[in-house]
């Protein structure tokens, strides 16, 4: 599912998105002293690598389900592809899976050093937040549907989502790691940030519990198909499609799946994410085409 997939059936969110992300880059450049410059080149490196915008295509596609204007929600947006970016950086490090490249491209450590694509990440994170406060520019929402965005962000993105499942991801020892236990890290590692993704929109206004649930449901499925879509990916090749050969040994879907189970427990969840926002109608078919291409991505 490169970038350039997901642009063709939704090019007006990602043109959308991309131009947000440039503006706000700009704006960096401006304000800053140029002594960052490197700082503000290293994220622009990594924020521009061809990432498929997945998960702020998600928040957009999640707001207009819900009757909310894309455009009000682009700071959360840019956020979750702040927060993503940074984890990648991070995710490359010698320290952690010690990847010498990213989609193509030499990772962030590689070109610009370890200190500089540390302090990258660390920037994109801290500015993630500051970008999610932008969301009272438009006076749209309520200051407290906004500070409901900052705790769902910290809750997914922290020690109890994406951070925790990245401990467990470097920890485990591999050689016996079970379908439970990677799951469980996968929950948190790959799929918080996308089941953030979703459940942002469902933040910012009044929602009735039973709605919001059929949105967690959504979001839950496709972050782990999403990540047994990449274990598939993987195990098609000696390559891996965005980041070449791995150094260290990491706990898949592979090592305790079939192809042929894999592919079947894939259907299942994107037949499940699927399920359960049918009922809200049009206005949800851009995120079962997200669904959709994840089924069949082959990139």
């Amino acid at each position: 599912m490169g970038s350039e997939r997901l642009g063709a059936f939704n090019e007006a969110h990602v043109k959308l998105i991309n131009e947000y992300l440039d503006s706000n880059l700009t704006r960096f450049a401006k304000s800053c002293s140029q002594r960052f410059t490197p700082l503000l080149e290293a994220m622009r490196y990594s924020l521009e690598g061809g990432g498929k915008r997945l998960r702020p295509l998600l928040v957009l596609s999640a707001a207009e389900a819900l009757g909310i204007k894309a455009k009000d929600v682009l700071p959360a947006a840019c956020a979750m592809e702040y927060i993503h970016t940074y984890s990648l950086i991070h995710d490359d490090l010698p320290a952690l899976d010690d990847d010498d490249t990213r989609r193509g491209k030499p990772s962030s450590h590689k070109r610009f050093g370890e200190a500089v694509a540390i302090l990258a990440g660390d920037a994109l994170l801290t500015e993630a937040f500051g970008q999610v406060l932008l969301l009272g520019e438009s006076k749209t929402f309520h200051p407290a549907q906004i500070l409901g965005v900052i705790d769902l962000l910290a809750h997914n993105s922290g020690v109890r989502g994406m951070v925790g499942g990245q401990l467990l991801d470097v920890t485990i020892d591999t050689t016996d790691a079970s379908l439970p236990e990677i799951e469980f890290i996968h929950i948190h590692k790959t799929g918080a940030l996308i089941l953030a993704s979703v459940l942002i929109p469902t933040k910012l206004i009044p929602l009735e519990e039973e709605k919001s649930q059929k949105f967690r449901r959504y979001g839950e499925a496709l972050g782990l198909a999403f990540q047994i879509s990449d274990d598939i990916l993987d195990s098609e090749t000696s390559m891996r499609y965005s980041r070449g050969p791995r150094k260290k040994p990491k706990p898949c879907y592979t090592q305790v799946m079939s192809p042929s189970e894999m592919r079947e427990k894939l259907n299942r969840l994107i037949n499940s994410a699927i399920t359960a926002i049918e009922s809200l109608g049009d206005k949800a078919q851009n995120l079962v085409d997200i669904a959709e291409i994840i089924r069949t991505r082959k990139a």
